[in-house]
């Protein structure tokens, strides 16, 4: 987005309103990126992932013991009607976000909760990937 100057017309700042309006409805403006929390307790990592207003059958979520793969597409339909006006508006969004693990995981432990907007996931640590050596 540009900035506007006293000397631009009244037209340009309109059609540049209108350029962010389309970018915000396009999902452009908002970024489509899943924010996330990533943490770890006891060999447990926790990722929480904010999704509102996507429904639990619209997430595909696919893991294996490097990395997690978030993808969300989310649509609505929006119809009013009175004496004066007919509107109806589809709206669409895609959400994608893939993470690696911090380490390796057993692919096993992955769970996945989804609450309220909020997709939380776990796995433990796989204690495999190597282990402390006492020096001599």
């Amino acid at each position: 987005m540009r900035r506007l100057r006293r000397h631009d017309s009244i037209d340009d700042m309109f059609d540049q309103m209108q350029k962010m309006v389309n970018q915000l409805q396009d999902g452009k403006g908002l970024g489509t990126n899943i924010p996330v929390d990533i943490e770890e307790e006891n060999g447990t990592y926790k990722i929480t992932a904010d999704l509102p207003g996507v429904q639990k059958d619209e997430i595909d979520l696919t893991a294996d013991k490097h990395e997690i793969n978030i993808t969300a597409e989310s649509t609505a339909e929006i119809e009013e009607e009175n004496e004066k006006y007919f509107r109806k508006e589809r709206t669409s969004r895609t959400f994608q976000r893939t993470l690696s693990w911090p380490t390796q995981v057993d692919p096993e432990t992955i769970n996945a909760e989804y609450q309220d907007g909020v997709l939380t996931i776990s796995a433990e640590k796989d204690e495999e990937e190597g282990k402390n050596i006492e020096i001599q």
